[in-house]
């Protein structure tokens, strides 16, 4: 079994592994870098790797993509207004996940919100 934490804590690849930081995957220029995640250990290795990665990952993109175009996403507020900070916390275990946390989610664009729910068949 391979040590997918340390594998993704390669200091080399992922400078400061630990903290989110999404200019990781952009150039100097800010350009996204290409295919970041295409040989990414998560959809495993050699003759057994993914054969669906690339639909995977363009899956993802065009979700994200969509979702952003459609909703401001932030933190969570108090009953007065104030922003509640994350506290990020993990189970314990082979499997680590985060474990669920306030957020808000608002609607940008009622037309593109109806497009987006219409394209996902949610009521």
């Amino acid at each position: 079994m391979a040590n997918q934490w340390a594998l993704s804590r390669d200091e080399d690849k992922f400078p400061d592994a630990s903290n989110f930081d999404p200019t990781r995957h952009l150039t100097t220029d800010g350009q996204l870098k290409d295919r970041v995640t295409a040989n990414h250990f998560a959809f495993g290795y050699g003759r057994r790797i993914c054969p669906g990665r690339w639909f995977a990952e363009d899956a993802m993109w065009a979700a994200m993509a969509a979702m952003l175009s459609v909703l401001h996403m932030d933190h969570a507020k108090d009953p007065n207004g104030k922003k509640i900070e994350i506290t990020p916390e993990f189970t314990p275990g082979i499997q680590v996940i985060l474990k669920p946390f306030p957020c808000s989610f608002e609607s940008v664009n009622a037309e593109r919100e109806g497009q987006l729910r219409a394209t996902m068949s949610l009521k």
